[in-house]
């Protein structure tokens, strides 16, 4: 049987190498695989899951579906998850302008050229991530989702290698405590991602009923409303798979040595002056945090 292929337009101001280094930093993610030039994940269309590589080729981003079939009316729900995924609709020149404004940040169009806000589009599992991730370093993070994802979740094998799914909200819904604490969870992580996943679960909270809130403040509110979800995860969130582009996870301290080692600020204290700074970047927040996230490391 041919393999299935589906090719997408991509926008100008697009790098594929650079957004295939952010998803490869040298970390353990579980979640997809980066291999020479090319991204494989496994990606849920209509309830069915696929095992994907993401390519690019002339000019355009090729899918092939690796395991799994297609069926004919998922194919455009396959570009738009991938185009989510990549953040492909979104028109970075007047950013690019902004920043050149500013030559503190103008060798970052240079630098980081084509750079797209790489998403997380299941919200369940972009807050589980915001939660595992805090006050930890990322090796240490990465380790501890790692463990739950090839507990809890499930997988399609390939050459060798098991491409995870993250575990299902239901699943997690029904664990204890001290289920998630033998994985070296904090009773804190543990009690927040139990929380949140029986919110889920039950239907009190999805990305559907974010959508349908009028404003980025009202979807804030919404999550900060459940326990474990504060200010910071709530804005990484909503950055992450909603797209909210003026989302800044203020207080975060790679965030913080960015600023400070742009001569942003002087001291991490400096509340007003970190929001002026932010003043300057309407509905471009989030991709200014991003890039300042990518500065604090380098390409080998």
């Amino acid at each position: 049987m041919n393999k299935q292929v589906i090719s997408i337009e991509v926008p100008r101001n697009f790098d594929f190498e650079e957004c295939l280094w952010f998803l490869d930093r040298n970390f353990d993610d579980c979640m997809h695989k980066v291999d020479a030039d090319q991204v494989i994940k496994v990606i849920e269309i209509e309830g069915r899951q696929l095992l994907v590589s993401v390519a690019f080729y002339e000019g355009k981003l090729l899918i092939e579906v690796l395991v799994g079939d297609l069926e004919e009316n998922g194919v455009k729900k396959l570009k738009q998850f991938v185009s989510d995924w990549f953040d492909l609709e979104k028109d970075m020149e007047s950013f690019y302008r902004l920043v050149k404004n500013d030559e503190r940040l103008a060798y970052m169009i240079t630098a980081y050229s084509g750079l797209r806000l790489i998403g997380i589009p299941n919200l369940f599992e972009a807050i589980c991530w915001a939660i595992i991730g805090q006050q930890i370093n990322l090796t240490f993070a990465y380790r501890l989702k790692r463990r739950l994802v090839e507990k809890y979740g499930t997988y399609i094998p390939f050459n060798g290698v098991n491409y995870y799914v993250f575990p299902d909200c239901k699943v997690l819904a029904e664990l204890f405590i001290d289920d998630l604490r033998e994985m070296q969870f904090s009773r804190s992580k543990a009690e927040y991602l139990i929380i949140i996943a029986k919110a889920f679960a039950s239907g009190e909270m999805s990305k559907d009923n974010l959508l349908a809130l009028p404003d980025l403040n009202a979807r804030q509110k919404a999550l900060n409303s459940i326990k474990g979800i504060g200010v910071w995860t709530a804005n990484y969130a909503l950055m992450k798979s909603l797209k909210e582009h003026s989302c800044v996870p203020y207080g975060d301290a790679g965030l913080l040595n960015s600023l400070l080692n742009h001569n942003i600020i002087t001291d991490k204290k400096q509340h007003e002056e970190i929001q002026a700074f932010f003043r300057n970047y309407p509905g471009w927040e989030s991709y200014l945090v991003f890039y300042l996230w990518r500065s604090l490391a380098n390409k080998e």
